[in-house]
């Protein structure tokens, strides 16, 4: 999908839902944060399988600032609040927390240096590690 209106990465997400809506209305739909090196899809589909059962839901992230996923059921809207605080924003507009256990991976998004080295403690895949490894040396 284009990345339109231009408005970042709120309107993107909306603009985003909607596309997929207009196609296939019946499904559920999800936002997930593309900065989580340690991403397991174990883990994933258990956070997806816990958002099914309310009708707006969102994972905060190892933080507890932030938001790493929102979910809607079919029929709802995403409206995402993404960005500072966006855990108290997303749990103020209505939206369930999630807490399952066991899914630290998908929790853990990148913000600090202090992040990446939480998610290297959790794996990553070949690609990150070995960009992690030339900041590592670089860095001393």
């Amino acid at each position: 999908v284009a990345d339109e209106p231009g408005g970042g990465l709120n309107a993107a997400l909306a603009h985003g839902a909607a596309v997929v809506r207009a196609a296939r209305p019946e499904i559920p739909v999800a936002a997930l944060n593309a900065d989580l090196p340690a991403l397991r899809p174990t883990e994933l589909a258990r956070v997806l399988a816990a958002a099914a059962q309310f009708p707006r839901s969102f994972l905060p992230d190892a933080a507890g600032i932030g938001t790493t996923l929102l979910a809607v059921a079919p029929g709802r809207e995403l409206t995402p609040a993404f960005g500072t605080d966006s855990r108290a924003r997303h749990r103020a507009s209505g939206a369930v927390e999630l807490s399952p256990g066991g899914v630290d991976s998908v929790r853990q998004d990148v913000d600090t240096g202090g992040d990446l080295r939480s998610a290297l403690a959790l794996g990553v895949g070949p690609r990150t590690a070995a960009v992690a490894a030339r900041l590592l040396i670089a860095g001393q």
